[in-house]
């Protein structure tokens, strides 16, 4: 890749000193999740466990939205969390860690998306999702400035699934994209469902990046060569595809070529939010440094700190917490 193909499509009002505030929008998927830490998976039936641990916390864009607080960005949250108990869990979580929820939708009545999260010793973890109801989201004169004026708009995959605001993805993403504002995409599992494939494509070709693990990403592009099918998402009209590898790092793809950049190798307690929290240090170091590949090294740093806790939402690293990583490691 070539030093000339390493930034984000806006880039006047930032500066590489590493003090700046970023305004980073992040689109629905504003769930909660119920994480319970049990012995082993999966769970069979008739057979006893004792739960170690319970938590509740903000899952799904409240990871990505804590940790770009925690590491320097305005965060905001656009979507919707609803009024029961579940959803005001969340909602106190993230006004708590500094995350912006004044464009955040309730309403009287309305139930929150809810993830109960089972995660064993092994590490492995199992989600299963209680459906949230309200009314749907509508993008408002307030939030139509708020796409127009950020400096980045991240759209987690998940939205797509989300009653409440999916029909308002594409929409939010074009006014983003018709204001020069740079789209972020984590489409993540949704990419095997053929019912959201038709707004997943015209996302991918509204965004600058895109992010999905091997997996991911040889599933949507329907190939086994990786290289191959991160050429076929570049032509679609994103113009990097950062492939998330686990353990091995990840690698840039763009139009001059591609990177790998190597994982760092740490004890794996729990690998929830580690995505979120990986495109969280992704965002917020591309527009503060307008590199993408010294953005994806750093993205790895974030993903290690966040592996070695059990969790999501607070659960998320701190900057502290990655500086650490970064200095043991010299990256």
């Amino acid at each position: 890749m070539s030093s000339t193909d390493q930034q984000p499509t806006r880039t006047s009002e930032l500066s590489a000193d590493a003090t700046c505030r970023p305004t980073i929008v992040c689109f629905g998927d504003l769930v909660t999740d119920l994480v319970m830490a049990i012995e082993r998976l999966p769970v069979e039936a008739e057979r006893v466990q004792v739960i170690r641990s319970v938590s509740i916390e903000p899952g799904g864009a409240g990871n990505f939205l804590i940790t770009a607080a925690r590491l320097g960005a305005h965060a905001v949250a656009l979507g919707t969390i609803g009024e029961d108990m579940y959803g005001q869990a969340a909602y106190d979580a993230l006004l708590a860690e500094g995350v912006d929820l004044s464009h955040v939708q309730r309403g009287a009545g309305s139930v929150n998306v809810l993830v109960l999260v089972l995660v064993d010793d092994a590490g492995q973890h199992v989600f299963l999702v209680h459906e949230g109801s309200g009314d749907p989201l509508t993008l408002d004169a307030r939030m139509t400035d708020l796409l127009r004026s950020a400096d980045l708009l991240f759209v987690p995959g998940y939205a797509l699934h989300e009653r409440r605001v999916a029909a308002a993805v594409l929409p939010a993403a074009r006014i983003a994209a018709e204001a020069g504002v740079p789209v972020m995409n984590d489409l993540g599992p949704i990419v095997a469902e053929p019912s959201v494939r038709p707004t997943a494509l015209a996302l991918v070709g509204l965004s600058t990046a895109s992010l999905l693990t091997a997996d991911e990403l040889r599933c949507f592009a329907g190939l086994d060569d990786e290289a191959q099918a991160a050429a076929w998402m570049l032509s679609l009209g994103t113009q990097y595809v950062v492939v998330k590898r686990g353990e091995a790092g990840c690698a840039v793809y763009s139009a001059s070529g591609h990177q790998a950049i190597p994982g760092i190798p740490v004890t794996v307690r729990d690998t929830t939010a580690a995505g979120d929290a990986f495109a969280a240090g992704f965002a917020v170091q591309w527009l503060i440094e307008q590199d993408v590949l010294r953005a994806a090294e750093f993205a790895n740093c974030v993903g290690a700190a966040k592996v070695q806790k059990l969790g999501s939402g607070r659960q998320c690293p701190t900057l502290a917490e990655v500086r650490a990583i970064q200095q043991r490691t010299g990256r």
